[in-house]
């Protein structure tokens, strides 16, 4: 009994040494594990920073990290809580670095690192580099940005002493990945401050190459996002600018760097955003735009959503003024460039244009003409104003559509004048700064006050100060444009019908000559001269019913009136006040001729009189 008793004791003990013993082992194979691995990863951290402390790059900055680990299956390593900070004093100078670089990330990862070759030789040779959260603070002193050193041409002498730092002869990374990084930048050379946040970047196939005072930087890809910026600007007539969603795409980029210049080079090119928005200095006007799009192969620009307003009122603005101004506000759908010459703009600075498209285009134009003239202004026409530009500009046609205008005045009487014109289409060809024997072109098809249809087509000189004008009304009801008519006269109509009217003006740098058919009938006009006592109108033929002929032609058997007139042009205004003055021309002669219109009509009258009775003669032989 007692031997079969002791039988089982003795199997137990036996099974509690060997767990003992495979417990030990377990806890020395992970002693030496863990001494392994913690002595592998210093050996990383050590190949790691010899491997940055040997390039050239090392003089001016340095690089420091926390921990990492390795997985030796795939070759990963991820790098903790890293730092990239200029140093204290450079080891070495260099007169041209005027910028600097700080980055902190709490994670880089390296992708399919030749671990073998890091250890032996210090040389960092992997497929892909992720920077996760990193933060980027970057510190700009001249127009011209050097960040790091290049390489010098006497380096060549020394290639074979071992001793100096290396130069990267030629590096290649399959692909890059900066990730949800915020960027601060504070540009001293231009007094500008730019912050970035959702900063992303991922690039493919990048080659480094550092040739004698070049780097010459190329990759197949390279993708960019932000998801907010925020550019404060503390010179200049810009004060803020904010956008989201910016993005820009390129293909085969190539970068020629140099301490003097900087050449690009690609193939595709794409950017756009989805919300602008733009503060003057002043903070007077604001700018908004919902989104930019941009297409280097397709040449073409697209912008929607625009919005240009004051953040004052109208009357507050224009007491900022001693003399009388503008002020423009407005909204536009959309502008589209079509065959924009990307290449000229970047490597001669011209802008050259096919197609300028708008789309629902309001404008609105405020001016208190109770205040004085700047007698010291003597505003050009539009080529001139045009051609007069610094830039190099050509853009061979332009349209807009669905364009709305306003026009408010604060007339010396105190009253307010207001004018629209509607549904607007404008077509012009040949705005341009650069020589050229053509005219500027300009013909505009839209409606007054709604209610009359007008068509007009100008044409400028870009050699001389000189324009024309031709015009037509179709049949309207001249009371509807009483609004306009009491915005530059005394007078309004109340009753009347324009059956037809044409016009066309020669503009010269100091007068206007032209000519006015004006056919209407049953006209009736009503005219208040109070407060007008110093008022001087080019239509005081409305001065009463009794000399303004009711009709044009009066009667059926009289010719109509087709006058001719001249206006002096007020030099400290600009084309569209001779315009306007060369229409109001036209109807003051109609209403109320001069000498030379009676005696031109007279002789009408005489004509179609002896036409008449020719035709009767002939009628009574028939």
């Amino acid at each position: 009994m007692d031997i079969k008793a002791t039988k089982p004791v003795k199997r137990h003990r036996i099974r509690n040494t060997i767990l003992w013993i495979l417990g030990i082992l377990i806890l020395i194979i992970g002693l030496v594990s863990l001494y392994f691995y913690n002595n592998f990863n210093r050996l990383l951290s050590d190949a790691l920073k010899k491997s940055f402390n040997s390039g050239i790059i090392s003089d001016v900055y340095e690089f420091s990290f926390e921990k990492l680990g390795v997985n030796l299956l795939t070759g990963n390593i991820q790098v903790y809580n890293v730092e990239l900070k200029p140093r204290e004093k450079p080891l070495k100078d260099y007169p041209y670095i005027n910028s600097s670089l700080r980055l902190s990330a709490k994670k880089i990862l390296l992708s399919k690192v030749d671990i073998q070759t890091l250890l032996k030789t210090n040389m960092l040779k992997l497929e892909r580099i992720d920077i996760i959260d990193p933060n980027i603070d970057v510190k700009i002193s001249n127009m011209k940005v050097v960040l790091f050193p290049f390489r010098d041409s006497s380096d060549l002498a020394g290639k074979s002493d071992t001793s100096r730092k290396k130069f990267i002869d030629s590096y290649l990374l399959k692909e890059f990945a900066l990730s949800n990084a915020t960027m601060h930048l504070d540009n001293q050379a231009t007094h500008r401050e730019l912050n970035i946040r959702q900063f992303n970047i991922t690039l493919k196939d990048m080659v480094i190459v550092q040739a004698p005072k070049m780097d010459i930087i190329t990759n197949k890809s390279l993708e960019i996002k932000m998801g907010e910026i925020d550019w404060k600007l503390q010179e200049g007539p810009i004060q803020r600018l904010q956008m989201k969603d910016y993005n820009i795409l390129m293909d085969s980029l190539k970068i020629q760097n140099n301490p003097d210049t900087s050449i690009y080079q690609f193939t595709k090119f794409t950017t756009g955003l989805k919300s602008l928005d733009i503060q003057t200095a002043d903070s007077l006007f604001q700018m908004s735009m919902s989104s930019f799009n941009l297409s280097y192969k397709d040449q073409s620009i697209t912008l929607k959503g625009i919005s240009f307003k004051p953040n004052i009122s109208d009357a507050a603005m224009q007491r900022r003024f001693v003399y009388q101004t503008p002020v423009f506000a407005g909204t536009v759908g959309t502008i589209k460039l079509v065959g924009l010459n990307f290449d000229s703009l970047i490597f001669k600075n011209k802008i050259l244009i096919d197609e300028l498209i708008l789309d629902k285009l309001s404008v609105s134009i405020d001016k208190d003409q109770r205040k004085p003239i700047d007698k010291s202004k003597f505003p050009k026409y539009l080529a001139q104003q045009i051609g007069s530009l610094k830039l190099p500009l050509l853009v061979k046609h332009i349209k807009a559509t669905n364009v709305n205008l306003v026009n408010i005045e604060k007339k010396p009487d105190g009253t307010t004048g207001k004018v629209n014109i509607n549904r607007m289409t404008i077509d012009a060809s040949n705005l341009t700064s650069l020589p050229t024997s053509d005219e500027l072109s300009v013909s505009a098809d839209a409606w007054i006050e709604n209610k009359a249809h007008a068509k007009l087509t100008l044409k400028f000189s870009y050699a001389v100060q000189q324009f024309s004008i031709n015009g037509r009304v179709d049949k309207f009801n001249l009371p509807d444009l009483n609004k306009f008519l009491k915005s530059y006269t005394p007078a309004s109509i109340v009753r009347g019908t324009t059956d037809e009217m044409t016009f066309s003006a020669n503009v010269g740098h100091t007068s206007s000559t032209g000519k006015m058919k004006f056919l209407y009938h049953d006209l009736k006009a009503d005219i208040d001269l109070k407060d007008q006592a110093k008022w001087k109108s080019d239509i005081l033929s409305f001065a009463g019913n009794t000399i303004v002929a009711s009709s044009n032609p009066v009667s059926p058997d009289k010719p109509a009136k087709e006058v001719q007139f001249t206006v002096e042009r007020d030099m400290n205004k600009g084309f569209i006040n001779i315009m306007i003055k060369s229409v109001l021309a036209g109807f003051k002669e109609t209403m109320m001729m001069s000498k030379e219109n009676r005696k031109t009509y007279k002789e009408a009258k005489k004509d179609s009189k002896k036409k008449a009775k020719e035709e009767k003669k002939a009628r009574n032989k028939n």
